[in-house]
């Protein structure tokens, strides 16, 4: 009975999982839940993720990458290493893939990649490279950087206490790195080699359109005594000056979409016009027509400041995900207007005002530069070219370094355990005021925590009711007879499948207890499946959903669902490949 409840539970939490119709962190909690409802769990098991220690050891970890980036030090050094990639669009591939690994192989992977996105937007302009021949190889150099160390991504450090606690053995820093090498190199190898080839290429057609050829919508009004106001479409010329397309009109509460040509403007009708950012802030400050969110919600300039006109994307701990912008106030507050949105690879055809954000979403934005630059310092938005770059620390550099490698020293060198050597190493970043308080709470990304101290219960479950056990037997019966190794590529595939319909961390969690059970029914030392249960987490490269990564990444390179699975299968399937010959060799089994 035991068993069947707990399989009702998992297959729930995956139908969830992989809809995305719940937040994935709420889900965990209805996990959660559902456990100690069910009795499967104790109250104490139940909550036992909150204080388990790997959930604390992503938490630090978190703290200690956005306290070293706030000083510039991460910023400055990519710079310099991309600088050598200038001129040769497989040279910067390469580089650009090596320095995002380097870097979130010590900070988690959604850091290292915002923290270049900027840089490399202004890399692709100067060479003359479509960004959508870059994006992708940057965020899929993050995961690939994050399997080389015990920090650089939370299945990592999951699967080190796992470990621990089941075994009593345990992952030292740099025991990821021989396998992750292995790997970091097929990738990049394959991304200059062959996945450069499957990219796309998007152009930018001006500056305004930031990363590429993307087509916007936004809603403007035709005011009163507008000369437009009387004519048709095609009198108005709003297409052929401007152009832009005439998607639909909103008159009074009719919405007529598609119009014709010959169809006649009247005062207060609200036109959605599509065309790219260039269009858009021409045709918006042409007498008789205005932005419909800048009438709403008034944008107050500085006098005699340019307007600018910006692509920002949303970050994971941006205050702006899951409002909208008539909730936050946008205009009032941050003195900007939202002219449209994309995301997933299209424009979001409704009232910007009324679209609640998420994570991903780029906004096109209008206003005066210092209040971009603010938005981007403050309020969690990664700003895509075309401003100053936020302002850094750099006097804190030397200091937030040292404590960075103290850190790695200690759980190197078994001085401490990881998890109170990242405490420490979080807690000293604030005592030295290399960041405050309020930006360690902030750089959390709480979504995350609560999912893996929800999802935690679950792999407990699995194990205590026997399920694990089953599944793993189950596994063994069809491909035990082949050998640990072909068992070894089943685990991966089966982590691999489950990472691209949910978080890495979620299906970590899960494959966990099976993967034990499949080594101890083999009489196998248990390191090389949690190993590869760790790696196979973070080879999600065929969906934008499967790592938040790839999600930051898929509105500013302008990129479709199909352009991840094209470039990102082949390459799931070479590390399937590679991991599997090259895991035993590094820990037998």
């Amino acid at each position: 009975m035991q068993i069947i409840l707990v399989f009702t539970i998992l297959t729930g939490a995956v139908i969830l999982f992989a809809s995305g119709r719940v937040r994935m962190d709420l889900t965990s909690l209805m996990v959660l839940l559902s456990l100690y409802l069910t009795g499967l769990v104790t109250p104490e098991e139940a909550f036992s993720g909150f204080s388990n220690p790997a959930v604390l050891t992503v938490g630090a970890m978190f703290i200690i990458g956005a306290g070293v980036a706030n000083t510039g030090l991460l910023h400055r050094v990519a710079e310099k290493l991309l600088a050598y990639a200038e001129g040769s669009e497989k040279r910067l591939i390469a580089i650009l893939m090596l320095t995002v690994a380097s870097l979130s192989a010590f900070i988690n992977n959604i850091g290292a990649t915002a923290l270049l996105l900027p840089v490399v937007t202004t890399l692709s302009k100067k060479n003359g490279i479509p960004t959508s021949k870059l994006l992708i190889p940057l965020a899929f150099g993050s995961l690939l950087g994050g399997v080389c160390t015990l920090i650089g991504t939370p299945p990592n450090i999951l699967m080190n206490i796992l470990l621990q606690q089941h075994t009593g053995e345990q992952f030292a820093m740099f025991d990821f790195m021989p396998v992750g090498l292995i790997i970091l190199v097929t990738g990049i190898l394959y991304m200059v080699f062959i996945g450069r080839n499957r990219l796309p290429s998007y152009r930018a057609k001006n500056l305004a359109e930031a990363y590429q050829m993307k087509e916007y919508i936004t809603e403007v009004e035709i005011l009163a005594d507008s000369p437009f106001a009387g004519q048709t479409i095609t009198e108005s010329r709003i297409e052929s000056d401007f152009d832009l397309k005439v998607r639909a009109i909103l008159r009074g509460k009719e919405k007529i979409p598609r119009p014709r040509r010959n169809r006649k403007l009247y005062e207060q009708d609200r036109l959605f016009l599509e065309g790219d950012p260039q269009g858009i802030l021409k045709v918006s400050k042409k007498k008789g027509l205005e932005v419909v969110p800048e009438r709403e919600n008034p944008v107050f300039t500085d006098e005699g400041e340019e307007t600018v006109i910006i692509e920002a994307s949303l970050s994971p701990t941006c205050e702006a995900v899951g409002q909208t912008l008539r909730e936050m106030r946008f205009a009032e507050t941050h003195g900007l207007t939202v002219l449209a949105i994309w995301r997933h690879g299209a424009s979001v055809v409704k009232k910007v005002d009324h679209v609640r954000l998420k994570f991903g979403d780029v906004l096109l934005l209008k206003g005066p530069e210092k209040r971009v630059i603010h938005l981007g310092k403050e309020h969690g938005f990664l700003v895509l070219g075309g401003v100053p770059p936020v302002s850094y620390n750099p006097r804190k550099a030397p200091l937030a370094f040292l404590i960075l490698l103290c850190v790695i020293l200690l759980a190197t060198l078994n001085l401490m355990p990881i998890t109170v050597a990242a405490t420490f190493g979080a807690l000293m970043l604030i005592l030295t005021q290399c960041m405050t308080a309020k930006q360690a709470y902030e750089s959390i990304d709480w979504s995350i925590i609560i999912l893996i101290a929800g999802t935690l219960p679950l792999g407990l479950a699995m194990e205590n009711s026997g399920t694990a056990h089953l599944i793993a037997e189950t596994i063994l019966a069809v491909v035990g007879p082949l050998g640990p190794w072909v068992a070894l590529g089943a685990i991966f595939l089966l982590t691999s499948i489950m990472t691209e319909v949910m978080s890495h961390a979620a299906a970590a969690v899960l494959i966990a207890p099976i993967a034990l059970n499949t080594a101890l029914s083999l009489g196998a030392d248990p390191k090389p499946f949690y190993l590869t249960v760790a790696i196979a987490a973070s080879s999600c490269f065929m969906t934008p959903v499967s790592h938040q990564s790839n999600a930051l990444v898929m509105g500013p390179g302008g990129y479709q669902f199909s352009d991840f699975i094209r470039v990102g299968a082949p390459l799931n399937l070479i590390i399937w490949v590679v991991a599997t010959l090259s895991i035993p060799l590094v820990f037998p089994f």
